[in-house]
C-alpha cells in the first residue's frame, strides 16, 4: 500500500483502500500492478471477474488512464455486459467512454474508421452464418461445383479455419491436392463476392485488423497511442489471429493484463492455442505473474477432486485450488445399468434435491455430446421436472430430427402439406420457390394434397430438377407401401440413408455435422425402443409429439439446466450431475490416441467438476447404445485419478459393480513379454493381432487380470492379460 503525506497522496491511498476492500492478497496484487505486462492465472471460481473489474476501476481512479485509453476484451457479449455493469457501479461517470467489448465488437469499431484503407466502405455489412451460406452457394454455382461433393457449410468451415490461422487462399492451395485447390478457388471467389457486396464475415473482422496493424504503420501507431492499457479475459481461449491482434495493439508500452486459466482451455477444436497463455512470459519476459487460487465457489472435497483430476496434465501451470467454505459433502460416483437408468436415477435424485430445498435453477445435468441429452430429457419429462436445454434446442426440436420426422409424417399421412414442404428440400435438391409455387397452384386448382400435385409438376420439370423431384416422390411412395412390413426404426433408417440426409452430414465433415449425425442415430435408437410398446408408426409419431409439446414455462422455482460441458463453462450450480463418464464419451473417441486432445478432454472434465458448489455426482453406465446397438461401456480413465478420500461410491438401483475402476496401478508383469514390466492405465502396448493401443482400464476378475485396450484399428478390446501376449511399447 502506498503512503504519502500530501493531501493528493492521501486521497489516492483512500481510493486504493476502497478498491481493495474485500479482496484477498493475490487479487490486490493484480489490481495494484502498475505499468508493464501482467499475467493473472485465475483458477475456477477464484473471483477473476471482480479482480479484472477492480483493476480497471483502479486505473481510472488512480489517474493511470482516462476511460477512452482503456480497452477491455471479453469472449462473450454476456461477459462484456457483466463487466460493464460492474464498472458502472464503481465509476459511473466513466462507464460510457470505456471500450468493454468482444474481439469482434472491438474489431468492427476499429474497421469503421479504417475499412477504406482495405477497399471496403466504412458502413460495411457484417454477414452472419446464413448470409455466408448464401454467398458460398452463389460462388459454388458459378464454379459449377456440386454441393453434395462440396457442401457449402463444409467449405466455409475450412475457410474459417484458414482465416483463424491468418492463411490466404494461396496458403490453402499450397497444401496440395485437388480438394484444397477447389477450396482455395472457392475462398478467392467468396472473398471477391463479399467485397462486391461491401460485406465482411466474423473472421474477417479480426483478420483485417491484424493485417492493418501489422502492415500499416500509421494505423498501428494511432491505435497503440489510443489505448494505453489493454485487458484481455479468457486469454487461454485465444487463437492465432486473436493472439496477433493483441500483440499488434499492445505497442511498446506493453501495458497488457491478461486473465485466464490453462486448466480451462477447452476450445482447441476451434483453433484456441493453449500456448498463448503458457508462453506469455516468453512473449513478455518482464511480466508479473499473479496466481488466484482461493476458490469462492466450491467446497473442499470438490476442489480436492478437481486438483487431483487435472494434475496429470503436462500442458499447465501448477496450482492448487483451495476454499474456506469447509470440506462439504463427498463427491459421489455411481454406475447405472444403461443410459436410461442413468437418466431415470438423475430424475429421481433431482426430485429429492428439490424437496430438500434446492431450487431447480441451481441444478445442472452435464454431458459430453449432444446426443446424450435424450435419456435425460425424457426422464425429466416423466418426472414433470421443468428443464431448459442450454446451447441448443430440445432433442425433438432439433433441425435434423424435425427434418426426418417430416418424412415420417408424410409417409403416415400424405395430406400433411407442412411435412411435405419441409421434407421436399432436405437434403437440398435444387427445387426452389418457383417449383413450390407451381405445386401449390395445382394443388389448389385440383383440390389435392401437395404430395399428389407434385407428380404433375415432376412431369413438367426438365432435366435434373424433374428427376430429383420424381426420386423424392418415389421414395415416399415406396415407404408408404412398406409401412406395414417395415418396423418404425427401419423406416427411420431408410429415410436417413435413401434420402441422402446422412450422406450430406458426413460430407460436411464439421463438428456440428458430426453431432447432427449422432442425433440421427439417436432417433433410430428411439424408434427401436418404441417398438416394444407399439409397432405402429402412428403411435411413435404421437408419442414424439407429446414429448416435444410439454409446457415447462410455469415453474415458479426455475428450471434444471441440461447442457454439454462446453456450454457449462463460466456457469456454476449448487448441484451438478456429470454423466456418461465412459471411454468414448469422456474422453471422446476422437481424442483417445492424441496426447494433446486427451489433455483437452481432461480439462473439459475439470471444467465440469468445478461448476459444482455443494453437491457433485459423477455417473456412468455399464452399457450404452451406439449406432443402433447396445454395447458394453468402459469406465473413463479419468476416474482412476479421483482422490479416494474425497469421493464416495454409491449403488444406483440395480447397480451391479463398483463405479470406480480398480486402483491406478496393478502389476501384470507375469503376463507381459517383458517379465519386469508393469502396466498402468495410459501405457502403450502391442498386441500380435490388433497392433499398438493404449491401456484404458485394469481390473481383477477372480485370479485373472483383465486389461481393456483401445486400439486405433480395432476399437476397445477386453483381454485377459494371461493370454493376451501384450508387449509394453517404449520400455
Amino acid at each position: 500500500m502506498r503512503e504519502n503525506s500530501s493531501v493528493a497522496g492521501w486521497d489516492l491511498y483512500t481510493r486504493d483502500m476502497s478498491t481493495l476492500e474485500g479482496l484477498n492478497e493475490a487479487q490486490q496484487e493484480a489490481v495494484l500492478h502498475g505499468e508493464g505486462p501482467l499475467l493473472i492465472l485465475a483458477g475456477a471460481g477464484s473471483g477473476k471477474t471482480r479482480a479484472l473489474t477492480e483493476r480497471l476501476a483502479h486505473l481510472l481512479e488512480s489517474g493511470a488512464a482516462r476511460p477512452e485509453e482503456i480497452l477491455a476484451i471479453t469472449f462473450t457479449n454476456k461477459a462484456a455486459q457483466e463487466m460493464r455493469a460492474r464498472v458502472a457501479r464503481r465509476v459511473p461517470q466513466a462507464a460510457d467512454r470505456l471500450w468493454i467489448l468482444t474481439f469482434h465488437q472491438a474489431s468492427a469499431r476499429i474497421l469503421r474508421r479504417e475499412a477504406d484503407r482495405l477497399g471496403y466502405p466504412r458502413d460495411f455489412a457484417i454477414y452472419d452464418t446464413q448470409d455466408q451460406l448464401q454467398v458460398m452457394r452463389q460462388v459454388l454455382g458459378r464454379m459449377n461445383l456440386d454441393e453434395k461433393r462440396y457442401p457449402p457449410s463444409g467449405i466455409l468451415h475450412r475457410i474459417s479455419k484458414a482465416k483463424n490461422e491468418l492463411q490466404t487462399p494461396d496458403d490453402v492451395r499450397a497444401e496440395g491436392g485437388f480438394f484444397e485447390e477447389q477450396v482455395a478457388r472457392a475462398f478467392e471467389g467468396y472473398q471477391e463476392r463479399l467485397r462486391q457486396l461491401g460485406a465482411l464475415d466474423f473472421d474477417d473482422l479480426i483478420g483485417f485488423v491484424v493485417h492493418l496493424m501489422e502492415e500499416d504503420q500509421e494505423v498501428r501507431e494511432h491505435w497503440q497511442q489510443r489505448f494505453r492499457h489493454l485487458l484481455v479475459d479468457e486469454y487461454q481461449d485465444t487463437n492465432l489471429a486473436q493472439y496477433r491482434w493483441v500483440r499488434a495493439l499492445v505497442g511498446k508500452r506493453q501495458n497488457l493484463a491478461v486473465v485466464g486459466d490453462p486448466d480451462q482451455s477447452i476450445y482447441g477444436w476451434r483453433g484456441a492455442d493453449i500456448r498463448n497463455i503458457l508462453e506469455f512470459e516468453k512473449d513478455f519476459p518482464h511480466a508479473r505473474v499473479v496466481l488466484l487460487t482461493e476458490n469462492y465457489r466450491s467446497t473442499g472435497r470438490i476442489l480436492k477432486t478437481a486438483n487431483a483430476l487435472i494434475r496429470p496434465n503436462r500442458l499447465r501451470r501448477e496450482k492448487e485450488l483451495w476454499s474456506a467454505l469447509g470440506e462439504g459433502e463427498p463427491v459421489r460416483v455411481g454406475v447405472a445399468q444403461d443410459e436410461w437408468q442413468e437418466g431415470e436415477w438423475v430424475g429421481r435424485r433431482i426430485e429429492e434435491v428439490r424437496r430438500a430445498g434446492t431450487p431447480l435453477s441451481e441444478i445442472a445435468v452435464l454431458y459430453r455430446t449432444n446426443a446424450q441429452s435424450r435419456s435425460h430429457e425424457e426422464a425429466l419429462i416423466r418426472h414433470a421436472i421443468p428443464y431448459r436445454l442450454v446451447g441448443g434446442l430440445r432433442f425433438y426440436e432439433r433441425l435434423e430430427i424435425k427434418d426426418l420426422l417430416a418424412y415420417l409424417r408424410l409417409v403416415q399421412n400424405e395430406r400433411d402439406d407442412l411435412a411435405f414442404r419441409r421434407a421436399l428440400n432436405v437434403p437440398k435438391r435444387g427445387l426452389g420457390p418457383a417449383t413450390l409455387v407451381r405445386i401449390e397452384e395445382i394443388a389448389a386448382h385440383e383440390g389435392v394434397p401437395d404430395l399428389q400435385a407434385a407428380r404433375a409438376v415432376a412431369a413438367e420439370l426438365p432435366g435434373k430438377k424433374g428427376r430429383d423431384l420424381k426420386a423424392f416422390l418415389d421414395l415416399i411412395e415406396e415407404l408408404q407401401s412398406a409401412k406395414q412390413s417395415f418396423t418404425t426404426s427401419r423406416l427411420v433408417e431408410e429415410v436417413a440413408e435413401r434420402s441422402g440426409y446422412l450422406a450430406s452430414l458426413r460430407l460436411e465433415g464439421t463438428v456440428e455435422s458430426q453431432s447432427r449425425a449422432e442425433n440421427v442415430e439417436s432417433l433410430i435408437n428411439k424408434a427401436r425402443e418404441a417398438e416394444a410398446e407399439s409397432p405402429l408408426l402412428e403411435d411413435f409419431l404421437a408419442k414424439v409429439a407429446l414429448l416435444s409439446d410439454v409446457d415447462e414455462a410455469d415453474a415458479a422455482d426455475g428450471r434444471v439446466s441440461v447442457m454439454t460441458l462446453h456450454a457449462a463453462k463460466g456457469l456454476e450450480f449448487d448441484c451438478v450431475f456429470l454423466t456418461g463418464m465412459e471411454e468414448g464419451l469422456l474422453p471422446h473417441s476422437r481424442a483417445a490416441f492424441e496426447e494433446s486432445e486427451l489433455e483437452e478432454e481432461r480439462r473439459l472434465f475439470y471444467v465440469g467438476v468445478t461448476r459444482a458448489r455443494k453437491e457433485l455426482w459423477l455417473l456412468r453406465a455399464l452399457r450404452r447404445q451406439r449406432r443402433g446397438e447396445t454395447v458394453p461401456s468402459v469406465a473413463s480413465r479419468f476416474l482412476q485419478d479421483l482422490p479416494r478420500d474425497a469421493v464416495e461410491e454409491v449403488v444406483l438401483n440395480g447397480g451391479a459393480e463398483h463405479a470406480l475402476p480398480p486402483g491406478r496401478r496393478m502389476s501384470v508383469s507375469s503376463y507381459l513379454g517383458q517379465p519386469s514390466a508393469q502396466v498402468v492405465v495410459g501405457d502403450h502396448v502391442r498386441h500380435r493381432e490388433f497392433g499398438e493401443g493404449t491401456v484404458v482400464q485394469l481390473r481383477e476378475n477372480g485370479d485373472e487380470v483383465e486389461v481393456t485396450v483401445a486400439f486405433p484399428s480395432a476399437g476397445l478390446r477386453r483381454l485377459l492379460a494371461r493370454y493376451a501376449g501384450l508387449e509394453k511399447v517404449g520400455t
